[in-house]
């Protein structure tokens, strides 16, 4: 009896289930203690706001692509292009020396009045060729040189239509030459020289019977000249600076002295045993002015 009592208390004593079920559903597991609060809920009488509606955006303007054009075809094969030459650069040369190749033609007037025996003119033309060479003194634009010319001349005469005349100058000279350059290719000199005159004269006359006589002389000859040169200054030459050579004329005038000739000329007798003696016909003086022209080649 008292053992049936004390579990009927027991019973009675106990919980409910369904109180232990609440109980344990209102505890927080340990989870739950950790997680963050959640936020309230809006309350359900709130109208929620309605999202705007997006806005169309046109796309961004973009470039026509480039029009893709064919590249050229290739270029024919053939030789390559050689590079551009430069043109060689010459040192400027500076003259010191010169020399000179020429040819020359003039007249002399002579004064003496015999010598109308050999010419009605009294101009004798002659022609002849020259080799010079000087060169500079210091730095200045004065040069001293000299050189050698060769020139020739004939007259022929006929007197009274019976007595012929014939005369034949040649002439070797040498000389001494003093040049100064005003500008380069314009220069002002002088020269002074002499040398042997070799004359070969012939007389013939028809009267009877034909007689003729020649005579040959060597007289001594003295020429002073003065004139100018025109050349081609290195400026103008293809080489400029560099250039060896050019070319120009010159004109000068002077007076040329000879002494005189004894004509005097020995017959020719051929055959005859008879002495023949020739008379002096006088003396002739082949002297005067002087002028001449001439073309040169320069080497520098």
């Amino acid at each position: 009896m008292p053992s049936s009592m004390l579990i009927l208390a027991f019973v009675f004593a106990a919980p409910a289930a369904a109180d232990r079920a609440a109980v344990e559903a209102e505890a927080p597991t340990a989870v739950e203690a950790w997680s963050p609060a959640t936020a309230d809920p809006p309350p359900a009488s709130a109208t929620p706001t309605p999202m705007p509606m997006p806005v169309p955006v046109a796309p961004p303007a973009q470039d026509a692509p480039p029009a893709v054009t064919q590249p050229p075809p290739p270029p024919s094969a053939g030789p390559p292009t050689p590079p551009p030459s430069r043109k060689p650069t010459r040192p400027d040369r500076p003259i010191r020396w010169r020399v000179d190749l020429g040819g020359d033609i003039g007249t002399t007037v002579n004064f003496d009045p015999a010598w109308r025996a050999f010419d009605y003119n009294r101009s004798a033309f002659h022609a002849g060729g020259t080799i010079r060479g000087d060169f500079r003194l210091a730095d200045g634009r004065i040069f001293l040189g000299g050189g050698a010319s060769f020139r020739r001349f004939a007259a022929y005469n006929s007197l009274y239509g019976s007595f012929d005349a014939d005369l034949t100058v040649r002439e070797p000279l040498v000389f001494f030459r003093l040049a100064a350059v005003v500008r380069e290719g314009f220069d002002v000199f002088a020269h002074v020289g002499g040398g042997p005159s070799f004359s070969a004269l012939y007389l013939s006359s028809w009267s009877s019977t034909y007689n003729s006589g020649s005579q040959r002389a060597v007289t001594g000859m003295a020429d002073a000249q003065a004139g100018v040169s025109l050349y081609l200054p290195k400026k103008w030459l293809p080489r400029r600076g560099a250039a060896r050579a050019t070319a120009g004329f010159e004109l000068s005038a002077g007076y040329t002295f000879r002494s005189k000739i004894n004509v005097r000329p020995e017959l020719n007798v051929y055959d005859d045993p008879l002495p023949t003696h020739s008379s002096d016909l006088g003396d002739l003086a082949i002297r005067g002015f002087v002028w001449r022209f001439g073309v040169f080649v320069r080497f520098q």
